[in-house]
């Protein structure tokens, strides 16, 4: 966010106060400057022509050159020196040039006892420095071309710049040039302009009648954003602006207004801060004033609503040992969220949360405090809350026991869990409970070989229930349950076979094959009425089947390479291959639906032995990486599902594919690419959501972006089916947005421009 006018005024301005202070004239005599001034008199110069034209006024006539320092030097036709008021006048084809670059004006006055100055008719053309983005200049030199009818020194820190205006285009024709009435500029702090046209290709594109500028070096300064423009058929024609405030080296904040003809009118904020690495938060806040709208299309009616949006996620470092968090994921409209959202992720979102926590280390023991609520709705008027409300825990990390190999660790949680079923904002059924959990475990490992890892631990858990499933299973009652049992576990890793080989030639030097099989024994004894255990939405895994033994195995093949030895550099080690398959068996079949690990065993209501999951990952280089899972059921069902996917980072191109096959809900496929040119100041990209099961197409978004010399564009194309039922059958999404090199842009809370801020 750098405003390209302000390095211009500020070298402008700084030169022109400091320059006149080198080296004395041989005449008249040198005098010792005042503290606030400069002294003419100090000054060398040659000429022409020289004479007094009187006492204390030398004139300089024919190519005048004056070197006002090591590297600045000011030349002109003439040039007239008054000392006794310690005042310079140059005129005719004037040129300031130094380091950075070179100002040419008709006249320039100044008075060096106050620092103050008129520059009439004045052009030039600036470095902007190392700071600036190169990409956004084509990679070229970062100049800016500036220009004035006048420009006044008004004090040590303040100018006014009359009819002038300026462009990051060095061109006979810039592409697009920025120009106002009247500037003032405020040194390290802002520049206010009136009456501001953007000009691209010399046509008037945009009026402001009021701009603020920030002037400041460092990266992050305050001022108004570049407005972005935008079509969809939902929202009409949208304009978006922002303004954003730079509060300090580690906050700011960003103030959002965004006009659609059709839907109405937005304005949010968001706050950021980052303290220390392990302090930062990102606060959003939204409010969309949804007016009544109509379409001919389908005869469908939107609702006048008022409607908010706050999304935040704070992680913050109190002291040593204790921290705190909070996320917030939350809107009033769950309609307009799916509407009007470009991002997908949000669009599909149909979940309110609200979190808050702390996390507090204190030698072996570990506490932490959360409170969680969530709400998913299933449509506009129906939903369900639960999350923990709240949840406290506190565990002692494994202890060493009798100075012999055997460790004990305890872990204790006090959680209350709501389960709220609710229709327009009434709750129907409200299956909520708390829980107390105390589990103690000792673990012994069994082996030190390298090649076999032997780890057993036993555990005895205890749990109460405030309520418990009634004998109908259907509802909760008021009675309290108490859940006690033992639980036996040994993990077995080997025996581990490893071949290496030593490669003369290709791509590595050395190879390594690894074959690792894997057991899992699982214990678990008798639990009396083990059926009335209440269930958590937000918690599955906490319900147990009783007199359980889950035996799971499996084998997993690694393949390693290291690159060749360079200049004496060893080759890094890495792992391009993994393939694994397990697969476990369950003494009581019952156990199988609440068994986690396989995605497809939710659908079942029994089974002793579970699919065959089957993994695999390629990722021979940092450039690509590919995976896949899938689930075949050994008892007829057969294929269950498939997941695939990949990416692939290049120079030039960039791509991501995800493939999804599960027989209950169907096939899916989401990916998108994008390509790069010209240093990448040019791109294209693509990106598609595809029920291939119900050929429905959920999104399809095309962006380019493309930086020239000086100035860019950024486009946008999104077409949104939406599901039956919704107001509209489809949206149809276009914005539109200039990117001036060295000015900041920025994408509204509905997501455009891929939502970067």
């Amino acid at each position: 966010m750098r405003w390209l006018v302000v390095p211009v005024f500020v070298w402008l301005c700084v030169s022109s106060a400091t320059t006149f202070a080198q080296q004395a004239p041989e005449q008249p005599p040198a005098e010792t400057p005042g503290t606030n001034s400069t002294s003419l008199k100090r000054l060398r110069w040659s000429a022409d022509k020289q004479e007094y034209v009187e006492k204390d006024h030398l004139q300089l006539v024919g190519d005048v050159e004056l070197p006002l320092d090591d590297q600045t030097q000011l030349s002109a036709d003439q040039i007239d020196m008054f000392f006794d008021t310690n005042r310079l006048v140059a005129q005719g084809n004037v040129v300031f040039a130094g380091a950075e670059g070179r100002i040419a004006a008709e006249r320039i006055e100044y008075n060096a006892d106050n620092g103050t100055g008129t520059f009439t008719t004045a052009s030039g053309i600036m470095s902007l420095g190392l700071q600036a983005d190169r990409k956004q200049f084509g990679n070229q030199d970062a100049d800016v071309y500036f220009f004035g009818d006048k420009i006044e020194k008004l004090g040590s820190r303040k100018y006014r710049i009359t009819r002038g205006g300026f462009s990051t285009c060095v061109q006979p024709t810039p592409r697009w040039e920025m120009t106002a009435d009247s500037v003032v500029l405020n040194l390290d702090d802002y520049a206010f302009a009136r009456d501001t046209v953007l000009r691209v290709k010399g046509v008037p594109l945009m009026f402001l009648p009021v701009i603020y500028y920030p002037i400041q070096k460092s990266g992050r300064a305050t001022g108004f954003l570049l407005p972005t423009y935008g079509t969809s058929t939902t929202r009409g024609q949208a304009l978006s602006n922002a303004f954003f405030w730079a509060i300090g080296r580690s906050q700011d904040a960003t103030f959002f207004h965004d006009w659609f003809t059709r839907a109405g009118q937005g304005a949010g904020l968001e706050y950021r801060y980052t303290t220390s690495p392990q302090s930062s938060g990102d606060v959003r806040f939204y409010r969309f004033n949804q007016k009544e709208a109509s379409y001919s299309s389908n005869g469908a009616t939107i609702p006048a609503s008022t409607d908010y949006q706050v999304t935040s996620s704070v992680n913050q470092t109190i002291f040593t040992g204790l921290r705190a968090r909070a996320r917030v994921e939350y809107f009033t409209s769950l309609l307009n969220q799916q509407l009007y959202h470009q991002n997908i992720y949000q669009a599909s979102q149909n979940r309110r949360t609200i979190e808050a926590g702390l996390t507090g280390n204190h030698g072996p023991i570990s506490t932490s405090a959360l409170y969680q609520r969530q709400e998913s709705f299933s449509d506009a008027d129906n939903s369900t809350v639960y999350g923990s409300t709240p949840r406290v825990t506190a565990s002692l990390s494994p202890q060493r026991l009798f100075n012999a190999p055997i460790y004990a660790s305890v872990n204790s949680e006090y959680a209350f869990l709501p389960n709220e079923s609710v229709s327009n904002g009434i709750v129907t059924r409200d299956d909520s409970f708390g829980r107390l959990d105390v589990t103690p475990t000792v673990r012994i490992p069994m082996s030190r070989l390298t090649f076999l890892s032997i780890n057993t631990s036993a555990t005895y858990r205890t749990t109460r229930y405030s309520r418990s499933v009634s004998s109908s299973f259907s509802t909760l009652s008021d009675h309290p349950y108490l859940r006690q049992y033992s639980s036996l576990r040994s993990d077995i890793v080997g025996p581990v076979f490893t071949k290496i080989w030593d490669r003369p030639t290709g791509f590595a030097e050395r190879l390594k094959h690894v074959i690792e099989p894997a057991f899992t024994v699982d214990f678990t004894s008798q639990i009396s009425d083990y059926t009335s255990t209440p269930r958590s939405v937000s918690d599955v895994s906490d319900f147990v089947v009783s007199g359980n033994t889950k035996v799971t195995y499996g084998l997993t093949n690694r393949m390693f390479y290291r690159a060749r030895t360079v200049d004496g550099v060893r080759g890094q080690t890495r792992e391009f291959v993994t393939v694994g398959i397990q697969q476990t068996y369950y003494s009581n079949p019952l156990a199988a639906p609440f068994d986690s690990t396989y995605q497809s065993l939710s659908n079942v209501r029994s089974a002793d032995l579970s699919p065959i999951s089957v993994t695999a990952r390629v990722s021979p280089t940092m450039l690509f990486d590919a995976n896949s899972r899938l689930e075949y059921d050994v008892s007829g069902r057969g294929l269950m599902s498939v997941s695939s996917g990949g990416t692939l980072n290049l120079p030039s191109t960039s791509a991501n594919v995800i493939f999804s096959h599960t027989r209950s809900s169907g096939d899916f496929v989401s990916g998108g690419a994008t390509l790069r040119w010209l240093d990448s100041r040019a791109t294209l990209g693509y990106s598609v959501y595809w029920n291939i099961t119900q050929s429905f197409i959920q999104s399809q978004h095309i962006s380019m972006n493309y930086l020239a010399q000086c100035c860019g564009l950024q486009v946008e194309l999104q077409k949104v089916n939406y599901p039956t039922g919704y107001a509209l059958p489809s949206d149809t999404r276009f914005n539109f947005g200039f990117v001036l090199a060295g000015l900041g842009t920025f994408s509204n809370f509905f997501g455009a421009f891929g939502g970067v801020r």
